[in-house]
């Protein structure tokens, strides 16, 4: 896709256009680590893979319904009548995680069936949802964790990422692995190669940490609405993992001012 339509998908990742709950911001990324590697139980679905038109009105969304039900192809209506961004994409919003959706719109998915179509009215108006996969999925991991991994070896194949700027890598970063540097707030320089498959394989796994852990939940958010399949974000940052696993990398203050730092401090 072009530059503008990418960014347009960043739109919904980052300044949560589409009926994010703000509610869910603290508990969004709550799931246990991999049961194979960590040994728990994911068993509770807490991500799901989806597609929406949204409208207005019940009543037109009820036409739209009997017409994607009669053979109108879903993709082709989202783009044409759905007042989402998303509708760039056909309605796409691939896979999201529990909290990041408002109530009904989460609950809708969550509890109905894949390959349904479900009618859900939200603050932001009628949605025409089609749900093609639910998971249980890590969504994230400890400073502890990660810190077993490294000292075990058990790092291959997987990729880590730092979304930090290149002057907070050189004020504490994790030893132990390689990693890929995308800069958050460069997003518009590396998100279109990522969708491409030019810089991260989305087939592996692919561990992601900023320096408080919100910058690498959305970066982790984008990777999984499009396409990458196991994506785990460092709970609590580096910050964190200074405090908790390794003191030896030391804390710094966040002190770079906009969006980015308000984002993540």
């Amino acid at each position: 896709g072009s530059a503008t339509s990418r960014r347009s998908m960043w739109s919904f990742v980052l300044v949560a256009a589409a009926f994010v709950s703000p509610a869910g911001r603290a508990s969004r990324f709550a799931a246990p680590r991999s049961a194979a590697h960590m040994g728990t139980d994911v068993s509770e679905y807490n991500q799901a893979k989806a597609s929406h038109i949204l409208v207005d009105t019940e009543g037109l969304i009820d036409t739209i319904r009997d017409q994607v039900e009669g053979g109108m192809d879903f993709a082709e209506v989202a783009k044409t009548v759905s007042s989402c961004t998303s509708r760039h994409r056909g309605g796409n919003l691939g896979w999201f995680s529990a909290g990041m959706m408002t109530p009904e719109f989460e609950k809708a998915c969550f509890e109905g069936e894949p390959g349904s179509l479900i009618k859900v009215e939200t603050n932001f108006g009628w949605h025409l949802i089609r749900l093609e996969d639910k998971r249980a999925q890590p969504t994230e991991i400890s400073p502890l964790e990660l810190k077993e991994r490294i000292a075990a070896g058990d790092t291959a194949g997987v990729q880590f990422v730092d979304v930090r700027n290149p002057a907070e890598l050189e004020l504490a970063s994790i030893p132990g692995v390689n990693w890929i540097n995308m800069p958050f707030n460069e997003y518009s320089e590396w998100g279109d190669k990522v969708v491409a498959g030019e810089i991260l394989d989305g087939t592996k796994e692919t561990v992601i940490v900023c320096h408080h852990g919100m910058r690498s939940e959305r970066t982790a958010q984008f990777l999984l609405q499009n396409g990458f399949c196991n994506v785990v974000s460092l709970k609590g940052g580096v910050d964190a993992y200074a405090i908790e696993a390794d003191p030896s990398i030391g804390q710094y203050q966040n002190e770079m001012k906009g969006e980015e730092c308000g984002t993540c401090g």
